[in-house]
């Protein structure tokens, strides 16, 4: 029997890859909250600023989550000691709403972990803390890659969403609007074009659709605060925007075939990028309003898909930087 040739893979310490805590590895997550948001699984994370004084403290990360909420993030080589956590419980007291504080170490202590689960159960709702260790991984000579642990978490993290969506505890306003609209959503998908379907309760203020090739999604996306409700191909892993600009180079042409203009963001702090269209002074949380907003969002869902589908297939991902060439019969 022939068996698959495989690597050996290797952990590597945060301290190895990125030599300084403050100079190095503070910059480098600035530049890829996405990794973090992603492994912490709470979205998309926005940088704010970094070395922000706080007291007699300076906060190395704030960002903010997809709601609006500040997010405090305190890095740290080595094991974790006292005086980050007092550091950490000084930064989110200062914080009168919502807010979720992250501590990122090399290796968190047994009973700075147990100190996070405490916070975490005496709390009130809505103030998160996370303990994460980070680290890099190789397989035999490739470049190491990022790795977070996470080691201690709000209480049923992973079941909060399913919890609430089911019905236990108290959701937010904004999670009751968003629940409301996907599900209107959905039946209206369902009849007019079950192509695209939604398949699960959704309390985020976006969800996903395949466009036919990994790494791209169509998302609509819907806010009360801004007022509007929006489609967009969505380009996950573009951090040096080569996929935006090859797409870019046939703007005419898109936008030919989706009629309308469209906001062209390449998302500089972020990893991937976006191409945008939005329905602007709406409001998403009037019911009412729900067919006419329904109407809107899959007309678009449909142009962009007709628009994109073909040209994302036809990019070439590899090393040549994405240039538009042969179909991929892979993908």
């Amino acid at each position: 029997m022939t068996f698959p040739k495989l690597g050996r893979l290797t952990a590597i310490s945060a301290k190895a890859v990125w030599l300084h805590e403050a100079q190095t590895f503070t910059p480098w997550l600035a530049e890829n909250l996405d990794l973090l948001g992603e492994a912490l699984q709470i979205g998309e994370l926005e940088l704010k600023a970094t070395e922000l004084p706080a007291g007699e403290f300076r906060l190395d990360i704030l960002a903010e989550d997809e709601s609006g909420n500040p997010v405090l993030i305190e890095n740290q080589f080595g094991n974790t000691d006292h005086r980050h956590l007092g550091q950490l419980i000084t930064y989110i007291a200062s914080q009168r709403s919502d807010a979720t504080a992250i501590w990122i170490a090399e290796t968190i202590r047994e009973d700075h972990r147990a100190a996070i689960d405490w916070l975490n159960s005496a709390t009130k709702e809505g103030f998160n803390f996370f303990a994460v260790e980070v680290e890099a991984l190789k397989i035999g000579d490739s470049d190491p890659a990022p790795f977070f642990r996470v080691v201690a978490q709000p209480n049923n993290w992973a079941r909060a969403v399913d919890a609430k969506v089911s019905g236990e505890g108290e959701l937010a306003d904004r999670h009751k609007v968003r629940l409301a609209y996907w599900a209107s959503f959905a039946e209206y998908l369902r009849k007019n074009d079950p192509s695209f379907a939604i398949n699960r309760q959704n309390k985020d203020n976006w969800i996903q659709f395949r466009i036919g090739r990994a790494g791209f999604a169509i998302l609509c996306t819907i806010s009360t605060s801004k007022r509007r409700i929006g489609v967009e191909l969505y380009l996950f892993d573009d951090p040096l925007k080569v996929r935006i600009r090859e797409l870019k180079l046939d703007r005419a042409a898109i936008e030919a075939a989706v009629g309308e203009p469209l906001e062209w963001q390449e998302l500089p702090n972020k990893k991937a990028s976006r191409i945008a269209l939005y329905m602007n002074d709406v409001d998403p949380s009037e019911a009412s309003s729900y067919s006419d907003l329904h109407a809107w969002m899959l007309d678009r869902m449909q142009r962009f898909r007709q628009a994109f589908a073909p040209r994302v297939k036809l990019l070439d991902l590899g090393a040549d930087g994405g240039r538009i060439g042969e179909p991929d019969e892979d993908a």
